[in-house]
């Protein structure tokens, strides 16, 4: 995991990019943050993280200087400038400087992707150059990634497979930089994903309809990636309506029971004396029927509720206590550990989106 210092003179600024990075899942960790030029060469020195986002006009040592004293004890370290319009001079003397990136503002959430995303392309770069012409290497790490995506459709787990499908394909790009070979590893990906998904649901008529002239025609890495994306997304959205699909009639009775009753205090012992069932065999039936342990299912209904009542004007204390939660500091350790922020930064992130 990378480790990153974001410097700016606006608080606002450093959370932000702190809170994009939780919330977008990036492979990075935010170590250290300053505020003026002075505290952050301290910090830097200190730290040695491996990627620097700071903004170009920073008190008392402008961003430009900051980074020409750090190159010399972060020689190899990422920095990212952010930079308003005004500015734009002063970042293309930072891209003279060796600097690769900037943000320009208003910071996003897709421009910090796309710069972590550049990071993670140079880091395979780098990688694929240390050992020129092992396109064995290069085969080992793609295979292990597609062997990642076919755990994660044994194990239905969506999100891991997204990322993973992300990961393959910066590295695909990065090892293999010719398109054609581009579009034989993406295609190859495909096929393998589809045809072992479709082993899968033997019986179930599914088809990606994967299209080889259709994949032929991308002539650009950009549509390559776009179709491959969309065979994915056909993948997923089976998966996920698998998921959902339940077809057990005494689970689809505490379903109903459960959206009604999430803010008490219910036990699997309670729910299993609705239906006549034996506790032990309706937390394996659950499992199996819903895709996940009631626990789970509980946890992912109270923390979806939680996060549309504090849209409203509700107190965080308020909203624990709504969907079932009597001790605050549990439910707010819950929240941050399923959303990334904690319950206020949630409720704070939400209002800066609705007024931008």
């Amino acid at each position: 995991m990378y480790r990153l210092v974001v410097i700016d003179d606006e608080y606002i600024v450093v959370r932000g990019i702190e809170a994009i990075i939780k919330r977008e899942r990036l492979n990075c960790e935010v170590v250290g943050a300053a505020y003026n030029g002075i505290e952050a060469l301290a910090l830097l020195k200190e730290i040695k993280p491996d990627i620097v986002i700071t903004d170009i006009r920073i008190p008392k040592m402008d961003g430009l200087s900051l980074i020409e004293e750090a190159k010399e004890f972060l020689p190899e370290a990422y920095f990212i400038v952010i930079s308003g319009f005004k500015e734009f001079e002063y970042a293309r003397r930072a891209l003279s400087m060796g600097v690769k990136r900037y943000i320009d503002k208003p910071i996003t959430i897709d421009k910090v992707r796309e710069v972590f995303k550049w990071i993670e392309q140079e880091e395979l770069k780098k990688k694929a150059a240390s050992k020129p012409g092992d396109l064995d290497f290069r085969r080992q790490e793609l295979e292990e990634l597609t062997d990642k995506m076919l755990d994660n459709i044994i194990e239905n787990d969506t999100d891991l497979l997204k990322e993973h499908f992300r990961k393959f394909m910066l590295a695909v790009q990065a090892y293999f930089p010719e398109i054609n070979q581009f579009r034989r590893e993406c295609l190859r990906l495909l096929c393998v994903l589809s045809e072992f998904y479709s082993e899968k649901e033997k019986g179930s008529n599914w088809s990606s309809n994967i299209s080889f002239e259709e994949m032929n025609s991308k002539l650009t890495y950009q549509d390559i990636h776009t179709y491959s994306e969309k065979i994915l997304e056909k993948i997923i959205g089976n998966m996920e309506t698998q998921n959902k699909s339940v077809n057990h009639r005494d689970i689809k009775q505490l379903l109903a029971y459960i959206g009604s009753h999430y803010s008490q205090d219910i036990g699997l012992n309670e729910l299993a004396e609705q239906v006549g069932l034996n506790p032990v065999y309706l937390s394996v039936l659950f499992k199996e029927e819903v895709g996940m342990s009631y626990i789970k299912y509980l946890t992912n209904l109270r923390i979806k509720k939680a996060k549309e009542y504090l849209l409203g004007d509700y107190k965080v204390a308020q909203v624990s206590e709504m969907v079932g939660y009597n001790n605050y500091r549990h439910f707010c350790d819950i929240f941050k550990k399923y959303v990334g922020q904690s319950p206020n930064e949630y409720k704070g992130c939400v209002r800066s989106k609705d007024r931008g």
